[in-house]
């Protein structure tokens, strides 16, 4: 059931988590009011409005999802997807889309020309785009039985790499760090765990160095000087990516 709700002037604390989030949501409509900001721990900020901490209660947590489940999979993947985002206001803008959908139904999400729908949208399209372009651009390094990877996201695109990577390396054991979020994806046998992990630095492999040589010195070799264009190759691969790349750094002397 939809209620109508004003825009109040308070701030939603929760802890961050995605179950922390729908409390929040919960709460908007027990409340029947729109906060002005949704802030989780790593947000802090100084502000004239009232704080209002929001206890993660797993009870309320699932009687929101479930409600969003009820609206399709489109409502529920929007949702997921966009809650990986970095962006600042994605807890507000969420909350908002999921008010329009309860109140509309599962076809709220096609109402692009709606700006909470649209808000929505946009943070689910950045998410699937920058793990798109990371399913093309990772590069995994052989040490040991490992394969292991550092990446540096904007968005917390890790359990939208986890089925990509499962299934194109079915026999191998890999880690996917992502250095910005400070968590690592482990795939050991047929379990797959998230670590938090500050640093990944593994241990030198004259081997994979070697490796990695012969594929920078068939890199640089393809390449014809007089006709590179940065420019063009930043549109293919954003400049972003290149320290994570090994063809993308120096070729040594060796």
């Amino acid at each position: 059931m939809h209620y109508a709700a004003d825009v109040k002037d308070v701030i939603y604390r929760y802890d961050g988590s995605f179950q922390g989030f729908l409390c929040c949501v919960f709460e908007s409509y027990a409340r029947r009011e729109i906060p002005s900001a949704i802030c989780a721990p790593q947000q802090e900020q100084i502000s004239l409005f009232e704080p209002r901490q929001i206890l993660t209660e797993e009870q309320k947590a699932r009687r929101v999802f479930a409600g969003a489940g009820r609206l399709g999979g489109q409502v529920k993947y929007r949702l997921t997807t966009g809650f990986l985002s970095g962006a600042p206001e994605k807890e507000l803008i969420l909350l908002r889309f999921l008010r329009t959908a309860f109140a509309i139904g599962s076809g709220a999400a096609q109402m692009l020309g709606d700006p909470d729908v649209a808000g929505a949208w946009e943070l689910e399209r950045a998410v699937c785009n920058e793990a798109h372009l990371f399913q093309e651009f990772l590069r995994f390094e052989q040490r040991g039985n490992l394969l292991g990877a550092v990446i540096h996201p904007k968005n917390f695109v890790l359990p939208l790499l986890r089925g990509h990577f499962c299934s194109r390396l079915p026999d191998e054991d890999f880690l996917i760090q992502d250095a910005t979020h400070k968590v690592a994806m482990l795939r050991h046998g047929s379990e797959v765990r998230y670590l938090q992990m500050e640093r990944y630095d593994p241990a030198p492999d004259a081997a994979e160095e070697e490796w990695q040589q012969m594929w920078r010195r068939f890199f640089h070799a393809l390449t014809i000087e007089q006709r590179r264009n940065e420019r063009c190759q930043r549109t293919h691969c954003p400049k972003r990516f290149w320290p994570d790349m090994c063809e993308m750094t120096p070729l040594s002397g060796k």
